[in-house]
């Protein structure tokens, strides 16, 4: 095999096996249902919310679970009473029965399949309130709410370059040992001399 013929097949197989850790790498986990869904309107408060994902999501340990779940008014008052429950990729969180009439979030994070957190925030009212109004008004309580419903996009991107930064590392690992591989190619293949015997 020439030596141009080595370095093409060891480029490829570096190009293969970045292509082959980008790929998945890309696929995080989504919500895929909740109840109450996003923007629902309830005649009465809900006994528990709990969500549907589109992957098996991580949990961490028993005590643990890796998934935050706040169920918040205008006020800032949380309804979850329980603990977190992750099975399979359902979470479900209990709440409050004592719920009044008024716009709510629910604002969730979870360990992705791959591990990547994923957040994202549902609003639903309990009875003819109006929806949960989300402006900041600058105090430190409102810069943790606006932190805590930074939209799903947002964190999807955070997430994308701390992928970027790991496919170009194993892209670079993959280039050099297609540079080692050559090299050792040309060692062996080199021709023999006297010198050599």
């Amino acid at each position: 095999m020439s030596p141009l013929r080595t370095l093409a097949a060891g480029l490829t197989v570096a190009v293969v096996a970045v292509l082959a850790t980008a790929l998945p790498a890309s696929a995080h986990d989504q919500l895929v249902s909740s109840t109450p869904g996003d923007g629902e309107r309830l005649a009465a408060s809900p006994s528990s919310v709990s969500m549907t994902f589109s992957g098996e999501l991580l949990v961490l340990d028993s005590d643990l679970t890796g998934a935050v779940v706040l169920v918040v008014d205008e006020s800032g008052t949380d309804w979850v009473t329980g603990a977190v429950t992750v099975v399979g990729n359902t979470v479900t969180a209990e709440l409050d029965p004592a719920m009044p009439v008024a716009g709510y979030q629910v604002r969730w994070q979870v360990v992705s399949e791959d591990g990547h957190p994923i957040s994202g925030v549902i609003p639903f009212t309990v009875g003819d309130a109006a929806p949960m109004a989300t402006a900041s008004t600058g105090s430190p309580a409102d810069d943790e709410t606006t932190a805590a419903t930074s939209s799903p996009a947002t964190d999807q991107v955070a997430d994308e370059s701390g992928g970027a930064v790991r496919v170009l590392l194993v892209g670079l690992g993959g280039a050099a040992i297609a540079v080692l591989v050559f090299a050792l190619l040309r060692f062996l293949r080199r021709p023999r001399t006297t010198d050599d015997l």
